[in-house]
């Protein structure tokens, strides 16, 4: 996958995440989920992990790689 469609599908994930209007914007997690896909623009290299947005109930669950660029936000009472 090239440098191009690596940023429109990162794009992409943050539409749909504003979309949700959960104000996550806000938060340092948010934050260093940007760093991640920023990194995963510039090289391609694959990466996956969760990243709790305390305060919220949420998980950020990503996984970039050649060939997806997936995301998902979940819900979890305990976070």
């Amino acid at each position: 996958m090239d440098d191009k469609t690596r940023v429109n599908k990162v794009m992409e994930i943050f539409k749909k995440l504003k979309e949700l209007n959960l104000g996550i914007e806000n938060f340092e997690e948010f934050n260093h989920f940007r760093q991640i896909c920023n990194e995963f623009i510039r090289n391609g290299n694959a990466t996956n992990g969760r990243i709790k947005v305390f305060g919220t109930k949420r998980i950020i669950c990503y996984n970039f790689d050649e060939k997806n660029v997936d995301c998902s936000l979940k819900y979890d009472e305990t976070i």
